[in-house]
């Protein structure tokens, strides 16, 4: 089977100390991305400005809400590239990446992986 990667989000975000997603929303029950069942992984690369870790939440569920979450920190130094690898454990319509730390600049880009 043939691998499909579409990119679903490229994102920059001034982070404030409170939890928003990559899209920055503060909203606990908005997806960031919907209509997602055909991915099996996601990828996440980007960069950060400060020192400081990163806390990041992805949550998948559908309109029954939310089925699974994943959890972990950024802990690159600044200027520096990160890739966060998220493998989806059962098809799911919708994705909420959330976000939090101390401020500084995020930068992201995610993509999908089909197949």
């Amino acid at each position: 089977m043939k691998r499909v990667v579409e990119v679903l989000c490229v994102s920059e975000m001034q982070m404030d100390g409170l939890t928003k997603d990559l899209l920055m929303r503060s909203d606990p029950n908005a997806p960031t991305f919907v209509n997602c069942r055909a991915y099996r992984m996601l990828l996440w690369t980007g960069v950060k400005t400060g020192n400081a870790p990163v806390q990041y939440t992805v949550r998948g569920g559908d309109q029954n809400g939310w089925r699974w979450t994943q959890t972990g920190a950024i802990q690159t130094g600044a200027n520096q590239w990160f890739r966060v690898a998220i493998k989806i454990p059962r098809r799911t319509d919708w994705f909420r990446i959330e976000v939090s730390g101390a401020p500084q600049i995020l930068r992201s880009k995610i993509v999908g992986v089909r197949g």
